[in-house]
């Protein structure tokens, strides 16, 4: 499951049209206090929002990212104890225009909460859809904002579709460098795709589900974010016929004061056996996990999925900073099979305190 993490960020108003082809979507900055502030989709369309919990209270706004901020539907509703909720939306005349009923997870293993469920119309009536939404930790005191920018690509004669939606930050020091990595990052994984359906045959293209393109889309969730470091993990769903879609994974640290990627073994101590330990952690806590309705041994990292937490680069290769501790994805088959998705590990910060740098990033999310 891709989280999104609490921030006490704003929403910058309006929508445009960047010079290079772009499109700028959204803001996240700083100065509203408060909320918890969600990134998702009602069925494909992209939405913002943020939300109040105050015991069985529930209300917040939200906006599609299509729209604008500008153009913000209001929510009020109830929440549970288990976080199962029902919220109605009401337009800028107090018109009710759709209800959200779903359920707030907090998910020991995400870096933070999800919703997920269903919209519908005012009264139930028509056919419902589903919606999901992470929460997002952005923590800037005033310096980056952060600005959803998206691309889209067509290749009609393959029946190609390729989206992205990638973060871009404006002021504070540095973000120049993260921006580009980005972008490129974006650029190049179309670039590859590409390359790779252009060997469709003409048979390949035929045989593709009525109504169904093959398609690349790339989204984004900040995981972490202050004036000082961003961690942003990306995921790449493609679909290239077969039973199903396929979901991998990357990620992005960047130290912005620094103006630097940062990798994975700058957060040790040089010579620190880290690939071990991290691997060790994983692997019990993996193999650990239990199927939550029987009861059973999901079987996670072992037998033919042993190899994919053994303590090898690769395997570690997609982490990412979190309030919680550090956070490793692993892409579906992995470490388990498609059934059960990709899986996430966080580590808390304090079983690393050992290995860590003792200047490092690791030692100053501990404090």
């Amino acid at each position: 499951m891709l989280a999104f993490v609490l921030c006490a960020s704003n929403f910058n108003a309006g929508a445009a049209n960047n010079p290079n082809g772009a499109v700028e979507v959204a803001g996240l900055g700083a100065a509203q206090s408060g909320g918890t502030h969600f990134k998702g989709n009602i069925s494909e369309a992209r939405f913002e929002m943020v939300l109040w919990r105050e015991g069985g209270e529930l209300r917040g706004s939200y906006y599609y990212d299509k729209s604008g901020s500008a153009n913000r539907l209001t929510l009020r509703g109830k929440i549970e104890a288990d976080g199962s909720f029902t919220m109605q939306e009401f337009d800028s005349a107090g018109r009710q225009t759709g209800e959200f009923k779903g359920k707030w997870t907090d998910d020991p293993n995400e870096a933070g909460a999800s919703l997920d469920g269903e919209w519908r119309k005012p009264g139930g009536s028509g056919e419902g859809q589903s919606f999901f939404a992470y929460e997002q930790m952005v923590s800037f005191t005033g310096g980056p904002q952060i600005v959803d920018r998206q691309l889209k690509e067509s290749v009609k004669p393959k029946r190609l579709d390729l989206t992205a939606e990638y973060p871009e930050l404006t002021g504070g020091a540095n973000v120049a460098g993260f921006n580009q990595l980005v972008k490129s990052g974006v650029t190049s994984s179309f670039a590859d795709f590409k390359k790779q359906m252009a060997q469709l045959t003409a048979e390949d293209i035929k045989s593709l589900p009525g109504g169904m393109n093959n398609y690349m889309d790339i989204s984004y969730n900040v995981e972490y974010a202050d004036d000082d470091l961003i961690s942003v993990k990306f995921l790449e769903d493609t679909f290239e016929g077969g039973a199903h879609p396929n979901q991998n994974y990357y990620t992005v640290t960047y130290d912005l004061k620094q103006g630097r990627e940062l990798k994975l073994s700058d957060l040790f101590r040089p010579g620190a056996k880290y690939l071990a330990f991290v691997s060790d952690y994983a692997t019990r806590d993996l193999q650990s996990r239990k199927d939550p309705d029987s009861g059973e041994n999901l079987g996670l990292a072992q037998d033919t999925f042993a190899d994919g937490a053994k303590p090898e680069a690769e395997n570690y290769a997609r982490w990412n900073i979190t309030k919680k501790g550090l956070m490793f994805t692993f892409d579906p088959y992995q470490v388990a099979a498609y059934a059960y998705g990709p899986q996430t590990v966080i580590i808390p910060y304090a079983k690393l305190k050992d290995i860590a740098r003792p200047d490092g990033v690791i030692a100053r999310m501990s404090k």
